[in-house]
């Protein structure tokens, strides 16, 4: 096995992007590093879980098989560049303006055009739950202002949009992939990639796309495989079974060590686990009780034990080297005292106090996780019940608020590529995706001030500063910054993980 670090783009992303977007965009050049011909299977974490709906992390999913495209992408330096649109301009402060790239067909073969663009991205803003990135909260309408140019609108002024429109959320599909009951992802799509079958909920079947936009696809056919155990993964990918598998556990990595064929990728991603605490209801209304309870988990014994390393110690929402983390950001040592003693000013016995912690089973290790906590927390006298099961069973308890303890992972750039996005999303008061149920109208007010910023820089010195008054109040106990280990056979050319999890199967992906 080799062992190779990437050097994130994550700062690079957030950085540059916007700037870029701000002035509009030139064209791009497509370059083939594949040998042309051959097949690929490649490992995903999670299937597909809502029949493809662009607006769930579905859309991610279709993204990296190489079919969704979107108006704008972001390269592996983490530049915002050209992809469906070749220029953007802000016209004025609540209005833009993106240029389609001409000559581009959907593999039906029917025109991806001003109307077919402004549907798709108005199917987006109309569907029940709209996503995080795109939705009527931040964008008033989409029109077509004629065939090669697409107008978004605004409520107001808003710097992130270039952003919006680069998350997979914002994928374009043909007309005909919204008539049913379910979106239509085959032949919808204008990627290097068409899907020619699926296996529900086990696999997607690709064919090169032989009129690709973009130039020569390298690979003929591929296949995406949804393997939640990731046992599985790492053992695919090193009896060749797959050529590349997704976020490999940490504790499956020592299976790889001495394969001259396999190469661990690995390298910091932006993404925290975090454990979520309830702030809607006692006992963790009070901060003080929030704060007892940082004061007891011990990060840095969390990332030596049950991450082997794989990560650094939670500082916040933001990993530390980010633009976005307070300057010499460090996470809580661990004090019982002091966590008492908090306890003892709120009023609340710690041998009275019983805590039931989610863990959903999506990720392997957060079983160890939620039990390293329990045993963490039972030092300072509290009790901590484990909850374990799917995901998708314990959203609409988290959602609603009835929980108390819950444990995630959360990308918070994934959704748009400024952190603006994740703090709308999960830290203001009527946000859909407010699992903590944190609300206070100042903190709303703070986020909303700092996502208008056009000032890069600016922006992110408000970012920092919410960053630590989250960590300072407790909202919630923020674990670790993880780290994203990828399996990658070596007759594999052409791959690179990318700073935001976007792509995985490009025109430029081939086998030797």
């Amino acid at each position: 096995m080799t062992r190779l670090r990437w050097a994130s783009g994550i700062a690079l992303v957030a950085l540059t992007s916007t700037a870029c977007g701000m002035g509009g965009g030139g064209d791009d050049t497509t370059t083939q590093t594949g040998s042309g011909g051959g097949h690929l299977v490649y490992d995903e974490q999670f299937g597909p879980a809502a029949a493809w709906a662009l607006e769930t992390n579905d859309a991610h999913s279709l993204s990296r098989a190489g079919c969704l495209e979107t108006l704008l992408r972001y390269n592996s330096e983490g530049e915002l560049e050209p992809m469906l649109a070749t220029e953007w301009t802000q016209t004025d402060a609540k209005t833009w303006e993106f240029t389609l790239r001409d000559g581009v067909t959907f593999q039906d073969g029917t025109p991806m055009d001003g109307e077919a663009v402004a549907g798709a991205l108005t199917h987006l803003l109309e569907v029940e739950v709209p996503a995080r990135a795109f939705n009527p909260d931040v964008v008033s309408g989409v029109k077509a202002v004629d065939e090669a140019t697409v107008q978004i609108t605004t409520p107001a002024a808003d710097p992130l949009v270039p952003l919006r429109v680069a998350s997979p959320n914002s994928g374009i599909l043909a007309p005909k992939a919204y008539d049913g009951k379910q979106i239509d992802i085959k032949g919808t799509c204008t990627g290097p990639f068409t899907v020619t079958d699926e296996a529900p909920a086990q696999s997607l079947s690709l064919e090169r796309n032989e009129d690709y936009w973009g130039g020569e696809v390298s690979l003929e056919s591929a296949e995406v495989r949804f393997v939640v155990d990731g046992a599985a993964r790492a053992t695919q990918v090193q009896t060749g079974e797959a050529q590349i598998s997704k976020s490999l556990p940490v504790a499956n990595l020592s299976t790889l060590e001495g394969d001259d064929n396999v190469e661990v990728v690995e390298g910091p991603v932006a993404r925290t686990t975090v454990m979520l605490l309830n702030n809607s209801r006692p006992p963790f209304d009070d901060p003080l009780v929030r704060q007892a309870i940082q004061y007891a988990v011990d990060t840095q014994a969390i990332v030596d034990g049950i991450y082997e390393g794989a990560g650094s110690p939670g500082v916040g929402p933001f990993g530390p080297d980010t633009p976005w983390a307070p300057e010499a950001a460090e996470p809580v040592a661990v004090d019982l005292d002091e966590a008492r003693d908090l306890l003892d000013q709120a009023g609340v016995d710690p041998e009275s106090l019983t805590i039931e912690l989610m863990a959903y089973n999506d990720r392997p290790e957060f079983g160890d996780l939620a039990a390293v906590i329990q045993d963490q927390l039972s030092q300072l006298g509290v009790t901590v019940k484990i909850r374990s099961g799917e995901y998708t069973s314990m959203e609409p308890d988290m959602l609603s608020g009835d929980f108390d303890a819950a444990l995630l992972s959360r990308g918070y750039l994934v959704d748009v590529a400024d952190p603006g996005g994740y703090l709308l999303s999960d830290w203001t008061c009527e946000a859909g995706y407010n699992i903590s149920h944190y609300c206070d109208p100042a903190t709303d007010q703070e986020i909303k001030d700092a996502v208008a910023i056009e000032d890069v820089d600016g922006r992110n010195q408000a970012y920092a500063a919410l960053a630590e008054k989250l960590q300072k109040e407790a909202a919630s106990i923020f674990l670790l910054h993880e780290q994203a280990p990828w399996g990658v056979q070596a007759e594999v050319k052409g791959f690179e993980p990318h700073p935001l999890d976007y792509y995985v199967l490009t025109a430029g992906l081939g086998v030797s």
